[in-house]
């Protein structure tokens, strides 16, 4: 594949769509009196669609490539839509990218651009290469970004993120692009790495994708001098309307942990000029839980209730990002030469798919999620790519309960939690607030809304100790593996049953248990890498449902409790963080309480 073919062409093809196209040949398929989504227009109107092969031939009115063998299709009362492109896609978030890519082409996403952040933590290179290739298979386009920084503080140190593993990236025509990048500090700062991967990118002609929350007109600028072309943190209209000024595209989410686009969309509206062709839509790696309402659909279905017009909620997840992509030529609209990704849709205002085609196969047939008739799909073997149960060796647990005091300190730095990722560091007096010692370590008072912290390398040699505020009030432990930063996290008020979670975490291969009065009270194995699991996306709905009515019961105050244990231990959010490290500010990288050698 080259860049900017996803399928690659031949002159059998070729010869085939003009021959159809000129009714010299019959069509394979033939949509019949459909109303075409025209989303280079921007227009409605009546439409034939002839496909030949794994493209369309024909696109209007005429009726003479329909010969003996061609399967007509009738749509008189339906809508047809190109294929929706999610240009921002996690598909590791509990779930694997085999059961994302199924689950989301059920809702008509035929094009996904992925990150590889946890891929890159926890594969060989080769490995990665390999499953990506894989992917390639499955009837939905798996398209890829390359990461240029891990989240934590091991950058330097991480073999997996060299200057040639990047570039091996960088060059393979699966990746469109590098990003979200996360570490722009140290790009701005002339990173020889850093620099050297954009440079390559560019000359690639590939794009990048900036991570830049709350940045100012002036890091923007930097940003875009810097070559990056899009950023997908906005959380308001003016943030929206800062980056297209400044020639990015502007990214807008409805995800899990952040369902900004109702308000965002709100806010443009209201604007005199708005440049939507420059901005697209994204559901932003959720957790399973949010996909309860879809996936690409679900945006387009929030877009036109928040008024937005109906094609141009369309474009947003179609023409647009295939644009943005260098991808217009082959996906994201109904056209000659175009692949046939072709979602048909009972109503322009109701966006899940009755039936979707891709590259001219049916693969969903009824109504979503009543159907079953994927095609057949590659069979990954996760283990020989790097991917198999964790296996776990512990040493000199007794440890983990340890917090030691410092001599003559009054004060220990914790971690407020006050929204699912972002934390403070609140110095709390010792003796108050929750917070005491017995003359040697610290601990906390039980239902004090305090949590003791630990962090350990998954091959058991450090440990760092922290105190969390804001995770529940009233739980004894939960363990996981299900981390950016490839660490073992613990959190909890009971020593005891803190050590407990973590051994069922390791006899389960790699998870996330929760242990409260003696019992296992909820558990999830995540036997792919220690992050990842092997069930289908529907079970995954119901296990993190159940994980999120627990810790409602004790006291978890937010939202998104899975991108808490996701982001914990990185060093991409503000405040303060607990890493292998030890305890650590974000912004200028002190460590306030080192880790300890087990």
């Amino acid at each position: 594949m080259s860049r900017g073919h996803i399928r690659p062409w031949n002159y059998s093809i070729m010869s085939d769509l003009v021959e159809v196209a000129q009714g010299q040949k019959p069509a394979d398929l033939y949509f019949a009196g459909g109303n075409l989504i025209d989303v280079y227009s921007g227009t409605l109107r009546k439409a034939n669609i002839a496909i030949r092969q794994q493209r369309i031939a024909y696109l209007g009115l005429s009726e003479k490539m329909v010969g003996p063998e061609t399967q007509i299709i009738q749509v008189e009362h339906k809508y047809l839509s190109p294929g929706y492109i999610d240009p921002h896609g996690h598909p590791f978030q509990l779930y694997n990218p085999s059961s994302y890519a199924q689950y989301v082409l059920r809702y008509g996403t035929t094009c996904s651009i992925n990150d590889t952040l946890l891929f890159l933590g926890t594969m060989k290179i080769d490995n990665l290469l390999d499953m990506v290739e894989a992917l390639a298979g499955l009837p939905i386009k798996m398209l890829w970004s390359a990461r240029l920084d891990p989240q934590t503080l091991s950058h330097e140190e991480n073999p997996r993120f060299s200057y040639s593993n990047i570039r091996r990236l960088i060059d393979h025509p699966l990746f469109l692009q590098v990003g979200e990048v996360t570490d722009w500090p140290a790009l701005l700062a002339g990173n020889c790495n850093m620099q050297r991967w954009m440079v390559d990118t560019l000359n690639a002609g590939k794009k990048a994708e900036g991570h830049a929350p709350a940045a100012s007109p002036d890091t923007l600028n930097a940003l875009a001098a810097a070559g990056i072309t899009a950023c997908h943190e906005s959380i308001t209209a003016e943030e929206v309307i800062h980056r297209i000024e400044l020639g990015l595209y502007a990214t807008l989410r409805y995800s899990s942990l952040r369902p900004d686009l109702p308000l965002i969309l709100q806010g443009l509206l209201q604007k005199k000029h708005v440049s939507w062709e420059r901005m697209m839509m994204t559901i932003d790696g959720p957790a399973p839980s949010h996909l309860i309402h879809g996936a690409t659909d679900h945006l387009i279905r929030i877009a036109i209730q928040e008024g937005v017009a109906p094609v141009t909620a369309y474009q947003m997840v179609t023409r647009n990002p295939a644009v943005y992509y260098g991808l217009d030529s082959e996906i994201g609209g109904l056209a000659p030469g175009r692949l046939a990704d072709i979602l048909v849709l009972s109503d322009l205002t109701e966006p899940t798919p009755e039936q979707v085609y891709a590259d001219g196969r049916l693969i969903v047939n009824g109504t979503v999620p009543n159907t079953e008739t994927f095609l057949s799909t590659p069979s990954l073997k996760w283990p020989e790519l790097g991917l198999g149960p964790l296996k776990l060796g512990q040493r000199n647990l007794e440890r983990l309960q340890m917090l030691p005091l410092y001599s003559n300190e009054p004060v220990y730095p914790i971690m407020e939690l006050i929204n699912p990722v972002i934390t403070r560091k609140k110095d709390v007096p010792i003796d108050t607030e929750g917070l005491n010692h017995d003359g040697k370590y610290l601990q906390i008072e039980p239902k004090s809304g305090l949590c003791y912290a630990v962090v350990i390398t998954r091959d058991y040699t450090r440990i760092a100790h922290g105190i969390i505020r804001g995770f529940v009030q009233n739980l004894d432990a939960l363990a996981s593996s299900y981390n950016i930063s490839q660490d073992l996290v613990i959190l909890g008020q009971d020593p005891a049953a803190m050590l407990q979670a973590l051994q069922r975490v390791e006899e389960l291969g790699g998870g996330i248990a929760m242990v409260h009065d003696d019992q296992v009270i909820w558990e999830l194995p995540l036997t792919l890498g220690g992050n990842m699991s092997d069930q289908a996306m529907p079970k995954l709905i119901q296990v993190t449902q159940e994980m999120e009515k627990v810790l409602q019961q004790a006291g978890h105050p937010h939202y998104d409790p899975l991108h808490t244990l996701l982001f914990i231990s990185t060093t991409h959010l503000p405040e303060i963080r607990l890493t292998r490290n030890g305890l650590v500010t974000v912004k200028d990288r002190c460590v306030l309480r080192p880790s300890l050698p087990l």
